[in-house]
């Protein structure tokens, strides 16, 4: 009784684990502004982070300051609503959000 009691415990944990947080935002692929990478990997600007004067982002859900790096391309600029990346090569603006324009008709 006992192991059978400790099975269907570690299954509904289990499932759980898997279920979807339903307080987690939609990922929706037309609002997340993306580039490709050096490596063919879009880059994803998910957050502008401001605490006081130091600036931080989060690109492809790793945390960045100016000056740090992620797939070939270096952290120069941070600005309100986008974030300026250069490589050797290549220059790139990743903003925030989807720029949108409303025609009235």
């Amino acid at each position: 009784m006992r192991i059978l009691f400790s099975f269907s415990m570690i299954v509904c944990l289990y499932s759980v684990s898997c279920l979807a947080d339903p307080t987690r935002p939609a990922q929706h692929k037309q609002s997340m502004p993306v580039a490709a990478s050096q490596s063919g990997e879009p880059l994803r600007l998910s957050l502008i982070r401001w605490q006081e004067q130091q600036a931080s982002v989060v690109i492809n859900g790793q945390l960045l300051k100016t000056g740090e790096s992620i797939a070939g391309y270096q952290l120069q600029e941070i600005h309100q609503d986008h974030v300026v990346l250069e490589s050797a090569t290549d220059r790139l603006q990743l903003f925030i959000f989807q720029k949108m324009t409303h025609n009235d008709e």
